[in-house]
């Protein structure tokens, strides 16, 4: 039979190895689906025929760009890019699957 410290100490280290399992798994998530709207910004931008420029995908926040409303599970997102000799700016708002409050996915495009 084990005794009550060890068993204490088991149970203890049972839910810090769960909890860093679990952080683990947000973190993949969360890059995963960045990945995917990076995917998705390229795709638009290319089909715009603009050429996205270097560090041109930031993430900012709503206050910071042209969408009146976004939710916690929003990411804005700020393109600069160059189409024909211009330098351009688009807005995508994304949903990023991390809450129920969030706005459709939008686009902004010159």
């Amino acid at each position: 039979m084990v005794d009550a410290t060890k068993k204490s100490k088991i149970i203890i280290a049972s839910f810090l190895a769960g909890a860093v399992l679990l952080a683990i798994v947000a973190f993949l998530g969360m890059t995963s689906t960045n990945n995917e709207h990076i995917a998705i910004i390229s795709q638009v931008i290319k089909e715009k025929d603009g050429v996205i420029a270097e560090k041109g995908i930031t993430i900012v926040p709503v206050d910071e760009s042209p969408f009146e409303k976004s939710g916690k599970g929003n990411t804005i997102y700020r393109i600069f890019y160059t189409k024909d000799g211009q330098n351009l700016t688009a807005w995508f708002r994304a949903e990023n699957h991390s809450s129920i409050k969030k706005e459709p996915e939008e686009w902004i495009l010159p």
